[in-house]
């Protein structure tokens, strides 16, 4: 039996990667912030270790993660967000050789440079990738002025190394530049501007697994057309599909990286031109994984085997999938001025092709407690206000 660890076990994709799981003989443990989440609702993580510690990854959580791995030997352990996946890549060595326990995220110095968004960028360009025009930007006047005669306006000041959309803002002029630069400076020391694009209400969600030989194993794709915060943000609704195109962008900057592993990539679709522009990889399982396992390819198992060097399993892709996060897709209908004009309908919950990112009947909870927790982060008027300005 392999013991598996997952860290930010409250998120979205907890159950279905805990679902995912079983299919090996495996117990599946969970780090999770609290109660009220689709994580601590799911019937397939066997064991769940609270960890009140929210927010923050240093020496106390550090020291936490270590007390688990002195008193149950776990085999392999598996992020499932951008600030665990980033804190095990720093630490991944030192886990590695103190509890030969194997971590499922790239070597440090690679998962920086995916997840630096000027570095990812500037590789997209210097191979004729496409991507939204992108440069560095400082705080003198060279710098600036270098930037805006590049990119232009609209635009985005954005964190070369972010969480979720902190110190993200739109910027029109220079002088809106200089006066909101220190908003994304204090995410992150260096930030870069970025073409502002208009984009159909369409993204993409591709996910691919390459082996150490360079070959793809396998790879999905979500066509995501329902999302919160209205503005862009987590799927709600999205159908899975084929497109020889987006798997062969997204190859090219695997091996580009030579990165061995899985990776999820984000890709825009842009207003007028239908031009799909790679927006950045996260280096770590998405909150839309659900979509891959019900099309027929099951990531997190092959992320265990890989991280084993076991044989890794390759599966049929079956798409035409419809896969709802109703947690998300509550608050997408309480808020969005599209909620009776959408095709397919909202009210459409069931269908052979129609599945759950949240839940299913053989594990209701996660959906009720992911709906819960949504209502009450929603009753706190901050978070609600930084979340619908975006």
């Amino acid at each position: 039996m392999y013991h598996i660890l997952l860290l930010e076990g409250q998120n979205g994709q907890a159950p279905s990667t805990a679902r995912a799981l079983h299919e090996l003989d495996t117990k599946v443990y969970a780090i999770i912030e609290g109660r009220i989440n689709a994580g601590y609702g799911s019937r397939y993580i066997n064991k769940k270790i609270i960890c009140k510690h929210k927010d923050v990854y240093d020496d106390e959580y550090k020291s936490l993660l270590f007390d688990i791995l002195f008193q149950q030997k776990m085999d392999v352990i598996i992020p499932l967000g951008d600030k665990s996946a980033r804190f095990l890549s720093q630490n991944k060595q030192e886990i590695e050789d103190k509890f030969h326990t194997a971590c499922a995220v790239q070597d440090f110095p690679l998962f920086d440079l995916a997840q630096n968004k000027q570095k990812l960028m500037a590789l997209c360009e210097k191979n004729n990738l496409p991507h939204p025009r992108t440069r560095k930007i400082g705080n003198d006047e060279a710098s600036i002025d270098a930037a805006i005669d590049y990119v232009g306006f609209p635009a985005m000041l954005k964190p070369d190394v972010g969480m979720g959309a902190r110190g993200i803002v739109l910027v029109n002029s220079k002088e809106e530049v200089k006066e909101k630069i220190a908003t994304t400076q204090s995410v992150c020391s260096t930030c870069t501007l970025q073409q502002f694009i208009q984009h159909t209400g369409i993204y993409y969600n591709v996910m691919l697994y390459r082996d150490a030989d360079g070959k793809i194993l396998n790879h999905t794709i979500m066509q995501i057309m329902r999302y919160f915060p209205l503005k862009g943000g987590t799927s709600s609704y999205c159908k899975t599909i084929d497109d020889a195109y987006l798997v062969q962008i997204c190859a090219t900057v695997l091996e580009q990286l030579n990165w061995v592993g899985f990776a999820d990539f984000d890709i825009m679709q842009e207003q007028g031109t239908n031009a799909l522009k790679i927006l950045e990889i996260n280096p770590r399982i998405p909150a839309s994984i659900h979509s891959a396992y019900v099309s027929g390819v099951n990531f997190p198992k092959m992320m265990v085997e890989g991280a084993l060097n076991l044989p890794i399993h390759t599966y049929k892709y079956d798409c035409g999938k419809e896969v709802r996060f109703f947690g998300l897709d509550v608050m997408w209908f309480l808020f969005s001025p599209e909620r009776f004009k959408f095709k397919p309908s909202w009210f459409k919950f069931w269908g052979k092709n129609v599945f759950y990112q949240d839940g299913s009947l053989k594990d209701p909870f996660p959906m009720m407690m992911g709906c819960l927790e949504g209502v009450t982060k929603y009753l706190n008027p901050s978070f609600r206000k930084s979340k619908l300005k975006k």
